[in-house]
């Protein structure tokens, strides 16, 4: 069986995973509010798409990046990069006109039905025409709208998913918890089929401890964003996996607590230092 793996981009993390995540992976990015998981995902799809030069013969690099967003709009996500990362803002807007940074945005989808007034919803400074009002397919049923759009352009591809909570917020108003928990596990099933990489975000702490679970359990890796606290006034931002199908050995062999992390402007997200089991 021939065995691949995806880089994450972050060179030191790549290192102790053997070269990165096994291809077909559906990845949770479980993150504190502000421990690192949204900017993880922007480093690491933009390390990828800098990078389009294979290693060797086991390592695969997508073709292309696809952020799929519930709630905010590619303006407000590409307004928050701009601001965080000024070199990543300039690098996705020339991946967005070559095709290879893409977004789908279904927060149509996501307050359709809702009280919402579409002028909220609406990107452009232009009233929304009749037509625009008419629920279409996409409207009426957003977890058939998703499938079918993974369906199309999943394939060999790097797939954001900001976020696993809001669309779990959604399910929970209109399907049974057990469906979702379906949905979660076919969506890890075929994954294997896309030969990419798909990331989660899922915010710790909005749901209970017993649906969080269940949640990781679908999942073939979990990787934790948290904060360390250090003392009254001082914390860092650290980062450990919970769970990976084939990858926890290996990391349990090197004797790794927990990455200590860092983010900055020119650089993203990075791994400063690696902290082990004292005296191994």
């Amino acid at each position: 069986m021939k065995l691949s793996r995806i880089p994450t981009g972050i060179d030191s993390l790549d290192y102790i995973l053997q070269g990165g995540l096994p291809s077909g992976s559906l990845v949770l990015l479980l993150g504190e509010l502000g421990a690192g998981d949204f900017e993880f995902a922007i480093t690491s799809c933009v390390r990828l798409l800098s990078d389009q030069k294979k290693i060797d013969t086991t390592t695969l690099l997508p073709e292309k990046v696809i952020y799929i967003s519930f709630t905010r709009s590619e303006n407000d996500i590409m307004k928050e990069i701009a601001f965080s990362f000024p070199d990543f803002y300039e690098f996705l807007q020339n991946k967005i006109h070559e095709q290879k940074f893409e977004f789908k945005d279904f927060s149509d989808s996501y307050f359709a039905g809702s009280f919402i007034p579409a002028s909220w919803l609406s990107s452009s400074e232009t009233a929304p025409s009749i037509e625009s009002l008419k629920w279409n397919e996409e409207k009426r049923n957003l977890m058939d709208a998703l499938i079918v759009y993974l369906d199309k352009n999943a394939q060999n591809s790097l797939i954001i998913i900001d976020s696993l909570t809001s669309m779990a917020q959604y399910c929970l108003e209109r399907i049974d918890w057990a469906d979702l928990i379906l949905f979660l596990r076919g969506l890890q099933r075929v994954s294997k089929n896309w030969n990419g990489l798909i990331y989660a975000i899922f915010n710790e702490g909005i749901f209970e401890n017993k649906e969080q679970v269940e949640i990781m359990e679908c999942m073939d890796g979990v990787f934790v964003f948290d904060w360390e606290q250090l003392g009254p006034t001082q914390r860092n931002r650290i980062m450990y996996l919970k769970k990976f199908r084939g990858l926890l050995p290996g990391v349990d062999h090197e004797n790794i607590v927990n990455f200590e992390t860092q983010i900055t402007p020119q650089k993203g997200f990075e791994v400063s230092n690696i902290k082990r089991v004292r005296g191994r």
